[in-house]
């Protein structure tokens, strides 16, 4: 199959992706947790429409859990929830869905055939993470492995889910502005905007700590906007490295993605490509 588009649909934009015979398209459209179901089918069909080609095959990944690689079980963007492979195909070509982070999983084993256990953890609107170790994906008893943001951080205000504190939407909802004011503060180099980064990275370090403790990985790959926020990774890795196993952490990298910004197109484009099961 060359002839595939994979689909990114997060939480604040859609990235669509496809590539033949060297030449690339891509688009972007704006989402949002209550965007509606018709208007992501809307682009999709648009950006297919625009495309010199019939698909033989679109991947689409979706932040949520994912049954199979047919219905979404549950999304943060609620219209998704309920959707089918066959709602966005709709008999036109075959289409394959796989939850955000696993996608951006799949997406670098291609760069780490020859480590043991690789772990991707997506750092953007929410926080996810991916494993796949001795050539199999980590997806527990019903394929619902990995919601990191969830799990919870015992903070001086009380227990508190990843997410709320260390991602994303929960950084711009505590600073109470939109991320282009919010980076523009920590240019300015506003205490409060910068006290409020070094706290997400640090509580972001504690996350990291946990996957080393836990999964013991050989890499650790970090992909995401919010990883890319002035000070939030500095902040990480000091965190990380002063709580971690020293032999742990001097065993694991932790490096950025290899393309940030199409690394879950490309994962659900290889998704649907290769057939895989996980």
């Amino acid at each position: 199959m060359e002839k595939i588009v994979g689909v990114d649909i997060g939480c604040t934009k859609m990235y669509m992706f496809a590539q033949i015979g060297g030449e690339t398209f891509e688009q972007k459209a704006p989402t949002g947790l209550d965007c509606p179901w018709e208007n992501l089918k809307r682009e999709i069909d648009g950006f297919i429409g625009r495309l010199p080609f019939e698909p033989e095959g679109v991947g689409i990944a979706v932040p949520g859990l994912v049954e199979g690689d047919h219905r979404v079980q549950l999304s943060d963007v609620r219209s998704l929830t309920g959707m089918t492979a066959d709602d966005f195909g709709q008999g036109r070509f075959p289409v394959r869905l796989i939850n955000d982070v696993k996608s951006a999983t799949v997406a670098e084993t291609v760069h780490y055939k020859d480590k043991d256990t690789l772990a991707v953890i997506m750092a953007g609107s929410g926080t996810a993470l991916g494993v796949y170790s001795k050539g199999r994906m980590f997806t527990g008893a019903h394929g619902f492995a990995g919601e990191l943001g969830y799990c919870i951080i015992q903070t001086e205000e009380g227990p508190q889910r990843l997410d709320s504190i260390a991602g994303g939407i929960g950084i711009l909802q505590q600073a109470g502005c939109g991320i282009d004011e919010f980076l523009e503060r920590i240019d300015r180099n506003e205490p409060a905007a910068v006290q409020l980064i070094a706290r997400a990275g640090e509580y972001f370090g504690m996350a990291l700590t946990n996957v080393i403790h836990l999964f013991n990985p050989d890499v650790i790959v970090i992909g995401g906007s919010t990883a890319t926020y002035p000070g939030y990774m500095e902040h990480a890795l000091e965190t990380a490295q002063k709580h971690t196993i020293p032999d742990m952490f001097d065993a694991c990298r932790i490096v950025p993605a290899k393309d940030n910004k199409r690394i879950v197109a490309l994962g659900a484009m290889e998704y649907m490509r290769s057939g895989m099961r996980i």
